[in-house]
């Protein structure tokens, strides 16, 4: 059976199971996509494609974050994967500290409660996609290690989101990597399924990195029904997530378009080239006209660039 397949017959399960008792937050105010300024979260309304299945995903806009000079690859080149719970507190985005900007409370997320089978079928799949970059995938906590923290499990309104909310990432106007952010895929809201978890959290991860919302199907970072394994593309896309717009949140522009494997690559380097050496701990700086310089406040030059370039997506054979 699909993803696509699993994802539907799992639906009706799911509208019966979601009513978990959560602790009780004030709802945070969700903007339309492109209209949220810094620290409010957007998103599209819910739509019923096969992935969304009445549910949508949301960022949070921030600011360009501080940069060290030096290297453009990301400090943060371990990926935590944490299927056990967290609390967290608000404040500046720190997976070390477990602090996290999306919370505006102390703020527990429950376990994302399935057999060691299933979590066994996710971490490969995760791992898989991140296989050609220089990253290190665990389930193990890696404490003061720089690192990206994916939280499965709890409920949208842990956190003050909409119940349709099935997923959330930061995202700096400038389409920098956050380094050590909090990243959460809400289990509670979505079936079982391996495969559809993987590709949720793979795509906010990446917005942690840097990435957006493109029209490519067969990507993770993609809206549109897919009914294959969706992997990382070398391939330059449009952004969007069901009209095209230039790559970018809140009315930033960052560029033009977007091609996954090539920007996740500058970010973490590519597997086997020992880009990051052991420790992880480079600096990051943006990528000029790709992470941060070059991004602007909506219109302009980006903006023709950008509309100049729709009908031009390069395709590989």
């Amino acid at each position: 059976m699909s993803p696509v397949e699993r994802t539907l017959v799992a639906f009706t399960t799911l509208l019966i199971s979601a009513g978990v008792a959560h602790a009780s937050h004030p709802l945070q105010t969700v903007k339309p996509e492109g209209t949220a300024q810094h620290f409010e979260i957007e998103t599209t309304p819910p739509h019923e494609t096969a992935l969304l299945a009445g549910r949508t995903f949301a960022r949070q806009v921030l600011p360009p974050q501080p940069q060290a000079a030096g290297s453009s690859l990301a400090r943060s080149r371990t990926i935590f994967l944490n299927r056990s719970g967290v609390t967290l507190r608000p404040g500046v985005n720190d997976s070390r500290l477990q602090t996290s900007s999306i919370v505006e409370t102390a703020t527990s997320i429950t376990p994302w409660e399935i057999d060691d089978a299933m979590w066994e079928e996710t971490m490969d799949c995760m791992r898989g996609l991140f296989a050609p970059f220089d990253v290190v995938v665990t389930d193990a906590d890696p404490g003061m290690v720089p690192h990206i923290e994916g939280v499965f499990g709890g409920h949208p309104r842990d956190v003050g989101l909409p119940d349709h909310v099935a997923g959330v990432s930061p995202f700096t106007t400038d389409c920098s990597v956050i380094e050590s952010s909090v990243v959460f895929t809400f289990t509670d809201v979505l079936p079982d399924d391996a495969r559809l978890m993987c590709e949720i959290m793979a795509q906010e991860i990446a917005h942690s990195y840097g990435l957006d919302h493109q029209l490519l199907a067969e990507d993770p970072m993609s809206y549109l029904d897919y009914p294959g394994e969706r992997t990382f593309q070398d391939d330059e896309a449009i952004c969007g997530e069901f009209e095209a717009r230039p790559c970018g949140i809140g009315g930033s522009i960052c560029r033009a378009t977007q091609n996954s494997v090539e920007l996740l690559t500058q970010r973490l380097g590519a597997r086997g080239t020992n880009a990051g050496n052991t420790d992880h701990d480079q600096d990051t700086t943006p990528d000029p006209g790709v992470a941060g310089g070059g991004c602007s406040a909506g219109g302009g030059a980006g903006l023709a660039l950008a509309l100049s370039l729709l009908g031009l997506r390069r395709r590989r054979a």
